[in-house]
């Protein structure tokens, strides 16, 4: 999201509207809560180059001209890491000439290119794959000690092939602060909105939805992933217990995201079985790390318990089929489910403090 940046490694949280936003109602909680901040809005349009072959796509770089109010701007992002809503990437960004229609990519620093990765071959090739146009509204807020989150909620289109794909989605990223204090607040914030709003953590950028758009591919079926096996003996020790939230909460993620865009009448199974993963985790493990992470513990609990009333309300419901619209409206309604994702929340946070992360603080 960042602007007017020559380098630095971009840490935002996403999260996916279950409902309509007003721009008034954010801005209403951000007073209530008494925040210090700084409103504007504008109108972004963005072009994301690659080659036909995809190129860059295949080595994890994204590249984007970005214009809107006074704003040209060429950006690369490269290799970085996502987890649940949590995405960390390397970003440059350079102005441009508003006449340039292609990227200059031999204007950014040479080291930031992989091995064997031919910037004149692909400068030649270079083509638009997708699209994005989005109206955006940005919340820049300051704590007292000097944190800054920039909060901002886009809503607009994805655009490639002659097919479209609706945007509609926060991002709150750390534009400036270190070490606990700022993940505090980026998570004290991420908490109010999913309290406030119907929210889910959004896995997928814009430019991952985007190239998915322009091949025309449907969401794909996560691994097989399955519960069994989990013994006591390989939870004995803190780094594997925190590596398996850190499998579980990955699976999780990827299963909702197949619930939702699959008709598969085995779909709901890619939720349940990481999520009753994490209950057999819980119930495992020793009790010191169960009682260090007791408010985890009873989240875990909670959402299993949610899990078991929507099993008794498709039953309930006579949605056998699978593929009407009452089950899709129950899968849905949990998905969106402000515990279920408040749950998600908090056991990303807790990766965090473990530090599994890379720059994790």
């Amino acid at each position: 999201m960042s602007m007017n940046k020559a380098s630095e490694t971009e840490i935002e949280l996403k999260f996916l509207l279950g409902q309509v936003i007003e721009v008034k109602a954010v801005t209403e909680l951000l007073h209530t809560q008494n925040f210090s901040f700084e409103q504007s809005a504008g109108k972004l349009k963005n072009s994301y180059f690659d080659t036909p072959a995809l190129d860059l796509a295949r080595n994890d770089i994204g590249v984007r001209i970005r214009s809107g109010e006074n704003l040209h701007e060429q950006t690369v992002k490269t290799a970085g890491r996502v987890l649940s809503a949590l995405h960390q990437r390397p970003e440059y960004n350079l102005a441009l000439d508003s006449e340039e229609t292609l990227p200059k990519l031999q204007l950014f620093p040479a080291a930031i290119w992989p091995d064997g990765v031919d910037i004149v071959q692909i400068q030649q090739a270079l083509t638009v794959i997708f699209t994005t146009g989005f109206y955006r509204t940005t919340w820049k807020i300051t704590d007292k000690h000097g944190v800054v989150i920039e909060l901002v909620l886009d809503s607009g289109t994805i655009e490639s092939q002659g097919r479209q794909a609706a945007i509609a989605e926060f991002e709150l990223e750390l534009l400036s602060g270190k070490g606990a204090p700022a993940m505090e607040m980026l998570f004290e914030l991420a908490n109010l909105l999913l309290g406030s709003f119907k929210l889910r953590p959004g896995v997928k950028s814009k430019a991952a939805r985007g190239y998915a758009l322009s091949l025309g591919a449907p969401q794909s079926k996560p691994e097989t992933f399955s519960r069994q096996g989990l013994s006591a003996s390989a939870l004995a020790d803190r780094e594997s217990f925190y590596a398996h939230l850190d499998s579980a909460l990955k699976q999780l993620q990827l299963g909702v995201e197949y619930c939702l865009s699959s008709t598969s009448p085995k779909r709901l199974a890619a939720v349940s079985e990481p999520l009753l993963f994490l209950e057999q985790i819980f119930r495992l493990a020793p009790e010191s790390l169960v009682v260090a992470n007791g408010e985890l513990a009873t989240s875990v609990k909670l959402v299993v318990g949610l899990y078991s009333a929507l099993e008794l309300q498709l039953e309930r419901a006579g949605c056998d089929g699978k593929t009407g619209a009452g089950y899709n409206s129950l899968l849905q309604e949990f998905c969106y489910e402000q515990a279920f994702n408040r749950l998600q929340l908090a056991l990303l946070k807790v990766l965090i403090d473990r530090e599994l992360l890379p720059d994790g603080t």
